[in-house]
């Protein structure tokens, strides 16, 4: 009797599933439609076609579209906003712009989502992680081959960890890599307009030194017992920029900053985000009246927080000053959100004072370790983070995700990309902006960008998975070394108070640690390894060697520093003098003539192609008595 009820129990179950189950397309062949609006929007048809053309290439069977004022059928993919029975129950509302819904209702296959691009989201989500396909990179699309797709029950709602999602590779430049990962981008890429008017560094633009500061000079930074109204050259080469800021406290800059500000909202009205924002620098205004206002709003004293970057050491000061003058920007214009940078000395939160509704807050972590969490690498940071969290919760955190004075170097930084985010997503910032590499190439770029891109929409997903899924898709046979090659480089990357891995670093940095001599051969061992197994398959051979540059580049470079010795660039000769080492020139050759063949097109960022960087190297070697400088 017992063993009756179990079968009854196991038919009972088994019926159950199998009527929650969609046969979308079976052994060739299918009666499913897709479904739109009578009157589809761009993206509800984007939507449709998209989907149609990827069950083509899985299946080879081609599903009509239709429109929804044909005749009801059981058998139907809907799309969007469609005009069936239903539809009144999806929560529209919740999903907001981005958010997207797949749901299965009887046999009916529901595909929307949120006013912007949900709908395409959810189409590519549907994609992604229920048939298996996948976009390893612009140029790495999978798609697995099969006759059948059948579906069991689907009631998936997605909502994006963060509103705003930016992974600034080229990489993601890619339109559909856009859409797939559903991702931002304030440069207007993939046909569409950017929400964002101004971005960044914008104090120069709105009052330009070179037309007012020989007339007024009061009108910029005083400190040094001077005013600093001039212009320098352009650090990426591209013209000039502005010395030092501008005087926050002086009233006719508040007037001419939103007189031009108006100006360039009326030839761009559809834009929400206007950059009300410092220059790139740290000399900012010290007249007696900033300085009153930045000492009456600091959290702090000037001895204790101090920050250092690249730019030197600063106190974290000035928000005081900048946000009174933001604040006053941002109240003439109530419906526009305004944004500034908390950046360098302007990182630290203020007391006493708080951003207008419409103020955002653009968080900058460029002082940060990259081998330890920021929550234990940079506490500072992180209390700072936290402490904005209190004030506003519109806030934009840029975080810096490369090694920009050495893009090709080995940079083993993935294991805080998890923390890192779920930390900042659990303190409401709303935002992200990841920089990574603007230009072509670099370390891991495929990778890291496909990695940051899923956890900006999703901080919980399993990143092991994503990434095994991403290796083998990416480098086929040879996906277990690669493997082992990340695994060991952060495993023997120093961690701990005190120790930090800058992105503005270099391999001679870490030639004792991750970059030892040791590690190198291992390295070169592993890759021989993976080069063989992929030997007879072009495509992936050129990615593993791609993969296996900066451990090239780490061995020049250190050779350049090393000058001569065991890992130099020079050996002697049978009479003693030093001469290019063989092994360092030929590496040399392979090293650029790879970057060249696959188009890497920095070495630095904003500075040094490849050939430079040849040029550069020979000039070194030609030279072994000399300074080399």
């Amino acid at each position: 009797m017992k063993r009756f009820f179990q079968i009854i129990l196991f038919l009972l179950v088994w019926q159950t599933a199998n009527a929650q189950q969609i046969n979308l397309i079976r052994k060739g062949k299918s009666s499913y439609k897709i479904v739109l609006p009578a009157q589809p929007t761009m993206v509800e048809i984007q939507s449709g076609k998209v989907l149609q053309d990827y069950l083509y290439r899985i299946t080879h069977v081609t599903l009509p579209v239709v429109f929804d004022t044909e005749k009801e059928s059981p058998y139907e993919i809907l799309i969007g906003k469609v005009d069936r029975p239903g539809q009144q129950s999806i929560p529209y509302e919740a999903l907001g712009k981005d958010g997207l819904l797949i749901r299965t209702v009887g046999k009916k296959l529901i595909l929307t989502g949120g006013s912007k691009k949900g709908v395409l989201y959810g189409v590519y989500t549907f994609l992604d992680q229920y048939l298996g396909c996948k976009k390893f990179a612009a140029d790495v699309t999978y798609v697995p081959r099969q006759k059948t797709i059948k579906l069991n029950a689907i009631d998936d709602l997605q909502l994006p960890a963060f509103s705003y999602r930016e992974t600034y590779y080229s990489e993601a430049w890619d339109p559909e890599y856009l859409d797939w990962h559903k991702l931002s981008t304030h440069l207007g890429k993939n046909e569409e307009k950017s929400e964002w008017g101004y971005w960044v560094h914008t104090f120069g633009t709105l009052l330009d030194p070179k037309e007012y500061g020989e007339a007024h000079p009061e009108y910029f930074s005083y400190y040094d017992g001077e005013r600093h109204a001039g212009i320098i050259p352009s650090w990426d080469g591209s013209g000039y920029q502005p010395e030092a800021q501008l005087c926050l406290s002086n009233p006719e800059v508040l007037e001419i900053v939103c007189a031009n500000l108006k100006k360039a909202i009326e030839k761009n009205p559809d834009a929400l985000y206007w950059s009300v924002s410092q220059n790139d620098n740290v000399r900012y205004c010290r007249c007696d009246s900033c300085a009153a206002l930045d000492a009456k709003y600091a959290a702090f004293s000037p001895e204790e927080k101090k920050l250092a970057t690249h730019s030197g050491q600063y106190a974290a000061l000035g928000m005081g000053s900048m946000l009174s003058f933001v604040n006053k920007v941002a109240e003439r214009f109530p419906d526009k959100i305004i944004s500034t940078l908390a950046y360098q000395y302007t990182r630290t939160p203020p007391r006493g004072i708080v951003p207008r509704e419409n103020v955002n807050i653009m968080l900058c972590s460029i002082e940060s370790s990259r081998n330890d969490p920021m929550t234990l690498g940079d506490k500072s940071f992180s209390e700072d983070l936290v402490g904005w969290g209190k004030l506003t919760n519109n806030i934009i955190v840029w975080d810096y995700v490369i090694r920009f004075s050495n893009l090709l170097a080995p940079f083993p930084n993935l294991r805080i990309l998890q923390p890192n985010l779920q930390f900042l997503h659990q303190n409401r910032v709303s935002a992200m902006f990841e920089q990574g590499n603007r230009d072509r190439g670099g370390e891991f770029a495929a990778l890291r960008t496909y990695l940051i891109s899923r956890l900006l929409w999703n901080t919980e997903i399993d990143i092991q998975k994503e990434s095994d899924e991403f290796l083998k898709g990416y480098y086929g046979a040879a996906a277990e070394d690669i493997k082992t090659y990340i695994h060991l480089l952060h495993d023997h990357n120093q961690s701990g108070e005190g120790v930090k891995m800058s992105i503005f670093g270099s391999p001679v940095n870490d030639k004792e640690t991750f970059l030892s001599a040791a590690l190198i051969a291992q390295y070169n061992a592993i890759f021989e390894r993976a080069l063989k197994k992929v030997e007879k398959e072009p495509e992936l051979y050129v990615r593993v060697k791609s993969a296996r540059l900066p451990v090239y580049y780490a061995v020049l470079e250190i050779a350049k520093a090393e000058k001569a010795g065991p890992r130099g660039a020079f050996v002697a000769d049978e009479n003693g003098r030093l001469k290019p080492n063989p092994a360092i020139v030929s590496l040399l050759y392979e090293f650029v003539y790879h970057c060249v063949r696959t188009g890497v097109s920095r070495i630095t960022e904003w500075h040094t192609t490849p050939k430079e960087y040849l040029e550069k190297y020979m000039t070194f070697l030609a030279d072994p008595g000399g300074d080399n400088k």
